[in-house]
């Protein structure tokens, strides 16, 4: 029987924000409102970072500009080929290969579609930079030189938002892909050229009555991961 994980209501502590969050790809259109946003994003400045260097930038776009770099992504998606700033992983360990090839074929599964149709595959792909209809997206950028420690920085920045998000009943899913065209982003945004497009982070309330909702990614066993010394 499919378990059911509650990602509409606020969490209550941070073990259920952490328990409970995962990748939303189906959004309503309800916008968020401002003082919710400007209260995540505030509190989000809190992470940590080495020798407190802050290296995050955040663009919170929403409404016509929404729409516009909606529109110029999914133009750049269809027509060029991935650019993105930073160095995307090229090859993984064996048991990471299985975990991608596993989850691709179940979130595949859950969304009705084929792995053998490609069109379809495509059309899903593309909602990516529709950013799954959610009412505002993140876009994380940078203008530090980009390094291991920084990439660790960014992390800490970005898993602040995701749970800060689900304490105030919000969904997200954090997207690389959003780094895949990072002139598309500059151009609408009008960023100086210095200044690093790394992700964004798709962000609003999720569809209640949506199975990719309900779809939450399973964890490797504890023992293949944690070892304990004393």
């Amino acid at each position: 029987m499919e378990e059911f994980i509650d990602v509409h209501n606020p969490s209550k502590s941070v073990t259920e924000a952490i328990n409970s969050r995962h990748s939303v790809r189906e959004f309503t259109n309800t916008p968020i409102p401002d003082h919710i946003i400007k209260e995540i994003m505030s509190k989000s400045l809190r992470a940590p970072s080495w020798k407190n260097i802050q290296p995050w930038k955040i663009k919170v776009v929403s409404g016509n500009m929404r729409k516009a770099l909606s529109s110029k992504l999914v133009e750049a998606a269809t027509t060029s080929s991935p650019n993105p700033e930073t160095n995307w992983l090229e090859s993984y360990p064996s048991n990471a290969k299985k975990r991608m090839f596993d989850i691709g074929m179940k979130v595949y599964g859950v969304a009705g579609i084929d792995r053998k149709d490609k069109t379809a595959r495509d059309e899903f792909m593309l909602n990516n930079f529709r950013f799954f209809h959610a009412p505002t997206v993140l876009i994380i950028t940078t203008n530090f030189e980009l390094n291991f420690f920084v990439g660790i920085d960014l992390g800490c920045y970005v898993e602040s938002i995701l749970l800060l998000a689900r304490e105030y009943g919000l969904g997200t899913c954090a997207q690389a892909s959003l780094g895949a065209f990072p002139n598309a982003v500059k151009e609408t945004l009008e960023l100086s050229a210095d200044e690093k497009v790394i992700m964004g982070i798709s962000i609003g309330y999720p569809k209640t009555d949506s199975k990719l909702n309900r779809f939450h990614s399973p964890r490797e066993a504890e023992d293949n991961i944690i070892h304990y010394y004393s």
